[in-house]
């Protein structure tokens, strides 16, 4: 058997004398067809059932060799197969017999080539459609096995619904017939999408969409929907619509978990950031307050062995020690708010209300921060409207939200903090606010480990960073309302703390 192999997967038989026919051969080898050659019948139905041709040309004879019994059993085993016969003068004795034949194409042998040709390629695109025809409905029937299907009228009835619909929403055949589309709108879909839906397919046009829609029993699913209009062809009118949905509700569910593990895991991933930075600023503010006492403790007992204290003036003794007693207080303070925030975030932290004065609470604590603004150059000063407010919370948790405000503006002030108390309404209220550089992100500053010189301030970054969550969950449990704006009055930040006189914690 001979062969001419092309990229065509359609293939064509030659049977008989036209095997030898080079010119036809060649003509038709030039439109990408796989052509295989035979002569002996013996060897022509193994060639049929090893290469699956589509396409069969031969003549009735060819010398000895009849081929009516061999095209009567392909006719039978290989219904699809096309069959041209060529026929010429000397077939005109067995014509009825070949007629009987029931060939798909006769061709006279002396027609003009070209026809020929013509004939052989027209049987060729035919098999072809044939071909992709079958794999479009394969493909067509497959979709729809795996997809939810129904079909409706123009008024959107539903006509039709496969075994999938029944399956994923729950209705059942009778239940879903005559009913409109409509028994699988979720109420949360806007009625934007059904409009557009609509004026998309009233107009012969596919639509699709992702769509969130309602089962039997009220849960829901997400599916890939598209419907496609179909019309009349003689009248061009829409007379069904066939929606197909494709459940995307575990894929769905599937990405919202990986996003998750992923926001999870990079959240995860800035906590451990932030407590090694944390850590290590942590440690270099502890370091600070250790190397003073440390190193003040030294110079004193120094003197002491050497019975040398009394040649210490007594003013440089006692600044020595409120430096000592003043450095372990700020240790103590960093220390008891990292407790205090852990406390409160696992609910445990108590709290004792009693009335008091908002005024003296204040002069404490700035008589408390009196060093620290020495220390930092910065002049605190207190003003009132000459009221005498009182209010009903836990005083020390009231003055460790004042001290921790208090403490950030000395550190980040330019030598000026005002602090201002007023009673307006059913309200006190309390500013603080300092002429230091300000602050871009308000809100991140109250939040754990951060910090109004991470990247915001040219300024260099001062304390632990701690104080203001402290701040925020304090007035949380309290219920103290807060603010942060800018300073208009002196250019930096300005921290305003109200406390509703109508709320009784």
């Amino acid at each position: 058997m001979q062969s001419f192999s092309q990229k065509s997967d359609i293939g064509i038989l030659f049977i008989g004398g036209l095997t030898l026919d080079y010119e036809l051969l060649t003509s038709i080898k030039n439109f990408y067809t796989n052509i295989y050659l035979e002569t002996e019948e013996k060897h022509i139905l193994a060639c049929i059932e090893k290469y699956q041709p589509k396409v069969i040309v031969t003549t009735y004879q060819h010398k000895e060799v009849i081929y009516d019994d061999m095209i009567h059993i392909v006719k039978l085993s290989q219904p699809d197969i096309n069959i041209i016969m060529l026929v010429d003068e000397t077939s005109c004795a067995n014509m009825k017999k070949i007629l009987s034949l029931d060939c798909d194409t006769y061709l006279y042998i002396e027609e003009r080539r070209e026809i020929i040709i013509k004939k052989i390629l027209y049987a060729l695109r035919n098999a072809q459609a044939r071909i992709d025809s079958s794999k479009n409905e394969e493909y067509y029937n497959a979709l729809l096995e795996s997809s939810i299907v129904s079909k409706s009228d123009p008024n959107g009835i539903i006509t039709y619904v496969n075994e999938n619909f029944i399956k994923v929403t729950g209705y059942s055949k009778e239940e879903c017939y005559g009913k409109n589309h409509s028994i699988l709108r979720h109420p949360s879909n806007p009625d934007k999408i059904y409009e557009v839906m609509w004026r998309v397919i009233k107009s012969g046009q596919v639509w699709r969409d992702r769509v969130l829609n309602k089962n039997k029993d009220g849960s829901d699913f997400w599916a890939e929907t598209t419907i496609i209009p179909f019309k009349d062809k003689k009248s061009g009118k829409i007379v069904e619509y066939i929606a197909i949905r494709r459940d995307i509700t575990a894929m769905l569910q599937m990405k919202r978990q990986i996003m998750k593990q992923e926001s999870e895991a990079q959240e995860q991933h800035k906590i451990a950031e932030a407590k090694d930075s944390f850590l290590i600023l942590f440690t270099h503010e502890l370091k600070t307050p250790l190397n003073a006492i440390i190193n003040f403790t030294k110079y004193l007992l120094n003197h002491i062995t050497k019975e040398t204290i009394d040649k210490i003036p007594l003013s440089k003794r006692q600044y020595l020690l409120e430096q000592i007693l003043g450095s372990a207080q700020m240790m103590l303070t960093d220390v008891t708010n990292i407790l205090d925030i852990s406390r409160i975030k696992s609910h445990k932290l108590s709290y004792t209300y009693s009335s008091f004065s908002v005024k003296n609470a204040i002069n404490e604590v700035i008589k408390n921060h009196a060093s620290l603004a020495e220390e930092n150059g910065v002049a605190v000063s207190f003003s009132h409207d000459g009221s005498e407010p009182f209010i009903t919370s836990d005083e020390k948790r009231y003055q460790q939200i004042v001290a921790n405000v208090l403490s950030n503006a000395i550190k980040y002030s330019c030598g000026q903090v005002e602090i201002n108390l007023a009673k307006i309404d059913n309200s006190v209220q309390v500013i603080i606010e300092d002429n230091g550089e300000g602050v871009e992100d308000k809100e991140s500053i109250f939040e754990l480990f951060e910090q109004s010189g991470k990247g915001l301030l040219k300024k260099e970054q001062k304390g632990t960073g701690i104080g203001l969550n402290f701040v925020k969950l304090l007035c949380q449990d309290l219920e103290f309302e807060y603010m942060v704006e800018d300073s208009k009055n002196l250019g930096g930040l300005k921290f305003i703390l109200i406390k509703d006189l109508k709320v009784n914690k």
